[in-house]
């Protein structure tokens, strides 16, 4: 088994290396990002004018939409790549209200306490401490996203059967309710079911099949997965992948 430090490079690599394809903040109300912000809102959390911790804030998707209401939005991600996309994306929409900090969850220490503390999707709240310091670190609220099952993508569900790999199952949501039951802290659980449908170039679609690959210990053949992402070509010549999702939206208050 390796060591804590160890564990976190690893992290850190991979996430660095899905930076090169990751989504990034895209304006207009329509998106994803946006009708999740609608949800909590409309469940009691009030983001205006608020100091704002943003876990595992990635390419800054979440952060970005929350600083335009926030007084402060502290951003934490264990990659530092996922955090110059951030910053890059912040600088053009001259959004100065966002500190990063480059750490995993583990290792993170702030002296203050947040008024919301907000994670979506991330991997780093995987265990009882760390669903604890999202409390210890909050003055108000809370909001997390968490899967509720697998996601299936019609890109790497071929892939996975070539190269026998059984999909993970994602059930961070379930585990955060047990917790929050077992501790006896009531909470709101908005289910939210639907498809994310992202076109990519034929490059970019290619570097996150080797990415995510890998990541479950395979070794794939680059020509292969080049020939097997042309099934997923559009008219337009972008390679559309889709990925069935099932997220719950979990949000309670400070005890």
């Amino acid at each position: 088994m390796g060591t804590v430090d160890e564990k976190q490079q690893k992290q850190r690599e991979f996430w660095n290396a899905r930076s090169r394809t990751f989504p990034r903040f895209e304006e207009g109300d329509h998106t994803y990002e946006a009708k999740m912000l609608r949800h909590a809102m409309e469940n009691g959390v009030d983001f205006t004018k608020k100091r704002i911790l943003d876990v595992g804030c990635g390419s800054g998707m979440y952060t970005l939409r929350l600083a335009r209401m926030a007084e402060h939005v502290t951003a934490v991600d264990v990659s530092d790549e996922m955090l110059r996309l951030l910053r890059e994306d912040a600088a053009a929409m001259n959004i100065t209200n966002i500190t990063t900090v480059c750490s995993g969850w583990d290792d993170f220490s702030a002296h203050e306490r947040f008024d919301v503390v907000f994670a979506s999707m991330t991997p780093a709240i995987e265990s009882d401490a760390s669903r604890e310091k999202l409390m210890q670190y909050a003055a108000d609220k809370v909001v997390f996203m968490g899967f509720s099952d697998r996601m299936l993508s019609n890109v790497m569900q071929g892939l996975h059967e070539h190269y026998n790999i059984a999909p993970k199952i994602f059930n961070n949501a379930q585990d955060m309710r047990a917790w929050l039951d077992h501790n006896g802290v009531p909470y709101t659980a908005i289910p939210v079911k639907g498809q994310w449908v992202v076109a990519k170039s034929r490059e970019d679609l290619v570097d996150v099949c080797l990415t995510t690959l890998r990541e479950y210990g395979a070794e794939p053949d680059p020509r292969f997965v080049e020939a097997h992402v042309e099934a997923f070509k559009d008219e337009q010549g972008q390679y559309v992948e889709r990925t069935d999702y099932v997220i719950e939206m979990i949000i309670w208050q400070k005890r």
